[in-house]
């Protein structure tokens, strides 16, 4: 009898384990335990592809819940989290799917978001999430990479292969080593001057610091007037558009002026009138006649004229000088060019009025009204923004600038757009470092550029720097030269050119 009972027992025993060892088997085979005290979070990504059910979701790379449920809810997939209850997500919080390693499974990682928003309550939606990047395609673009370096090897191949591209190998290290001797023993020949220009551009920076520290206010004044100035420009602008369409449709005095047959008969009387005058001059009638075909006259006028030009000889404190220079641009290999006149009636003022020919051109932007209609009938009018690139179009500029020692400020119009510059002056001005800002847009950076002019001979320079560096995508590294005259250059051509003599 002890012996059964023993037996009985046991077998009890035996079933109990195997009943709690096939509970457990049921669920490590359906995933990890969501426990009841987790609650539930719900995120959307367009893609899901090797996410599955009990994914791991972590944060920081610790694990803070599972993967409860994977549905499709439209064109974009419902993932329900299951979250443990110490862990406190934010509503700008932003859901990651990652894969470990290169071929991993893959998981969720959550960036918990800032304290200063609220808290997802149970059912809450993560509203940011990213998918990454699928596996597919990255080896689709590392396989387009790896043909591209084969035609690059294949290219390299072709002209080093041989003796002929072996012997022009050895030729170009060693026109580079010979280069970077000569660039050696110039960089010492020339150590003092350098540390030199060192020294002034520290004390540049400094002076610049204290001037924008103490004139701060003074700064966001220009700088907010200038934007008023652009936007008027801007709207004056579009008012003579609007004009000159109204011409163009035949409305306004201008068509009128155009396609008005009695105007146009009264033109061609006035231009008949301006005939005769023309032709009682060159008979010598009347005083204007006179005037040109009297040697009398003509030589009284001579004298006249030497009396201004002794006048205006002594009026020795207006210049006048000419620059031409080009930039090639690095990103899109375009040569922007620019011609200014410089007009400097005072040693510390000067107007400056360039032409300048972009190849980028000019974008414009112009509305369109459009009109639509309802089912019921009803008429809704609304505005479109239409952007225009005009290329090649030619770009004017006129400034006012004020030097204050070797500190130059200008302002106006810089490229067809309200700006403003700076430029500063180092080594008895040799070395001049400028700095322009123009084209302010809401919607957009303004138009950013700097850099240093190397005043190499009396009238040639070398330039660079970075234009538009504040838009990624159209910043670019330039490089140029420029020739410039000033009023004497010029008097000293016009005095060696020939000059007719009359009889």
């Amino acid at each position: 009898m002890q012996r059964q009972s023993l037996e009985i027992k046991v077998g009890i025993f035996v079933l109990i384990a195997l009943l709690i060892l096939a509970y457990m088997t049921t669920k490590v085979s359906q995933g990890k335990f969501v426990s009841s005290d987790m609650y539930p979070l719900v995120v959307y990504f367009d893609n899901v592809t090797g996410l599955k059910k009990n994914a791991p979701v972590e944060i920081a790379g610790i694990e803070i819940g599972l993967v409860k449920d994977i549905v499709l809810d439209g064109n974009r997939a419902k993932v329900t989290l299951a979250i443990r209850p110490d862990v406190k997500i934010h509503a700008d919080a932003e859901a990651f799917i990652k894969t470990r390693g290169v071929l991993g499974d893959k998981f969720i990682e959550i960036k918990s978001g800032s304290p200063s928003y609220p808290v997802l309550s149970q059912g809450g939606q993560i509203v940011r999430s990213n998918a990454g990047a699928d596996l597919g395609e990255l080896m689709q673009k590392v396989g387009q990479i790896a043909d591209d370096i084969g035609k690059v090897a294949k290219s390299v191949s072709n002209v080093l292969g041989g003796p002929q591209g072996e012997q022009d190998l050895r030729l170009l290290i060693s026109n580079l080593r010979e280069m970077a001797v000569n660039l050696n023993q110039m960089v010492k020949a020339n150590m003092q001057a350098i540390n030199a220009i060192v020294r002034n551009f520290q004390s540049f920076s400094a002076d610049l610091k204290d001037i924008t520290g103490t004139n701060k206010q003074q700064l966001s004044k220009i700088v907010d007037n200038f934007s008023v100035a652009s936007k008027e420009l801007k709207l004056a602008m579009n008012k003579m558009n609007f004009i000159l369409e109204k011409a163009a449709n035949g409305d306004g005095v201008v068509s009128k002026l155009l396609s008005d047959k009695e105007m146009g008969e009264d033109l061609k009387q006035t231009v008949a009138s301006l005939k005769k005058v023309a032709r009682n001059i060159e008979q010598g009638k009347g005083t204007l006649g006179k005037l040109i075909n009297d040697d009398t006259t003509g030589k009284q006028l001579d004298k006249a004229l030497e009396g201004i030009n002794k006048y205006l000889s002594k009026q020795d404190k207006f210049k006048t000088s000419i620059d031409v220079r080009g930039e090639y641009m690095t990103r899109t290999g375009d040569i922007k060019s620019y011609v200014s006149l410089k007009l400097q009636p005072a040693p510390d003022k000067y107007y400056l009025l360039s032409v300048v020919d972009d190849p980028k051109g000019r974008t414009e932007k112009t509305s369109i009204w459009q009109k639509y209609r309802t089912d019921s009938g009803t008429w809704h009018i609304y505005e479109e923004e239409k952007k225009e690139t005009k290329e090649n179009g030619l770009k004017f500029s006129l400034q006012l600038a004020k030097r204050f020692d070797d500190l130059v400020l200008r302002g106006g119009i810089i490229e067809s757009s309200g700006g403003f510059g700076a430029d500063y002056y180092l080594w008895n001005d040799r070395i001049k470092l400028f700095f322009d800002a123009f084209d302010f847009d809401k919607d957009e950076p303004a138009h950013l550029k700097a850099g240093v002019d190397f005043y190499l001979l009396k009238n040639f320079y070398l330039t660079t720097g970075m234009d538009d560096f504040a838009k990624s995508e159209d910043r670019s590294f330039f490089a140029g030269a420029g020739v410039y005259f000033t009023d004497e250059d010029l008097k000293y051509i016009m005095s060696s050119a020939p000059i007719p003599k009359g009889q």
